[in-house]
């Protein structure tokens, strides 16, 4: 069908629209039909930050696109400082993971609608409550994962008797710096390891970031049923290491759209949650889009 959401008049022909653009349009139309972002205190802020993910761009990018790109001043509405992004991210991080949640349960149901136009290889429909979790590896921004740098700045808030400060820099210190044991050998690692939970309609449901060296039994999803899982994750309850790789398959793809889109944004690991979180939101948006082009108009 190739149907693409019409929902929206947009700036441009569909026929001038490059991928990134497409992207932003079908994001706009998630945005403004499901009522889980209706209760979002800063919606903008929101879409600013899926601009820098689609874009793997900065904050400053953010506005500097805002004035030479048709489309992404269409998605913004309005411009806004790096320095007002960032800052008001921030508060954002706080109740993204709320609004994820009520967005997944508004999306589960829109699924169970269209489980007919599912790939074949989707096991809705076919399993009871069965999950697919997988951890992969992402990374920090440059020059922020070593121990020196963090020193560096620890003595510089001292002698400016910024204390505050200075102590958040120790933790940072104590956690730039991790071991993560590969599959065939030891190496060194900076960064944080995300956590994902599946369901067989191919959507993310939960996200949780720890650092590198996090063992992979001891994540806290509480989700009833089995867990489809890698050997990493043995001796974790309720969890099958062998049968359904067609449903492993599409976990391990998030992986794959995670790295794609994932630029470091972020030294601590509730920020980094944040910009999974939005990663999340437009793979889930991209799966529904997809399959939403495969139902007839009728």
């Amino acid at each position: 069908m190739n149907k693409q959401p019409n929902h929206y008049t947009i700036p441009v022909p569909k026929e001038y629209l490059s991928a990134k653009h497409k992207t932003l349009v079908k994001m706009n139309y998630v945005l403004t039909t499901f009522t889980a972002f209706s209760g979002l205190s800063d919606l903008y802020v929101l879409r600013a930050l899926i601009v820098m993910v689609v874009w793997t761009c900065s904050y400053r990018d953010v506005w500097c696109y805002y004035h030479t790109d048709i489309v992404v001043r269409w998605f913004l509405g309005e411009p806004k400082s790096k320095s007002e992004i960032h800052r008001r991210a921030k508060r954002l991080k706080m109740e993204m993971k709320d609004v994820f949640k009520k967005y997944v349960k508004e999306l589960e149901t829109r699924m169970n609608m269209l489980n007919d136009y599912l790939p074949s290889s989707a096991l809705y429909g076919r399993v009871g409550k069965l999950w697919a979790v997988d951890s992969f590896l992402i990374e920090v921004p440059f020059g922020k994962t070593n121990k020196e740098t963090f020193k560096k700045k620890f003595e510089l808030e001292l002698r400016r008797r910024n204390y505050k400060q200075a102590a958040k820099l120790i933790y940072y210190y104590l956690n730039s710096k991790v071991r993560f044991k590969g599959e065939s050998a030891k190496k060194s690692y900076f960064g944080f390891k995300v956590f994902t939970l599946m369901s067989p309609t191919m959507i993310v449901h939960e996200i949780q970031v720890e650092m590198a060296n996090f063992p992979d039994n001891k994540v806290g999803f509480s989700v009833s049923g089995y867990k489809v899982v890698d050997r990493g994750f043995l001796g974790k309850s309720s969890t099958w290491l062998i049968g359904f790789p067609s449903f492993r398959r599409y976990v391990e793809f998030f992986g794959i759209f995670l790295r794609r889109y994932w630029r470091p944004y972020a030294t601590n690991r509730e920020m980094a949650e944040l910009f999974v979180y939005v990663i999340a939101l437009i793979y889930n948006a991209m799966i529904y889009t997809s399959v939403l082009s495969r139902v007839p108009e009728s």
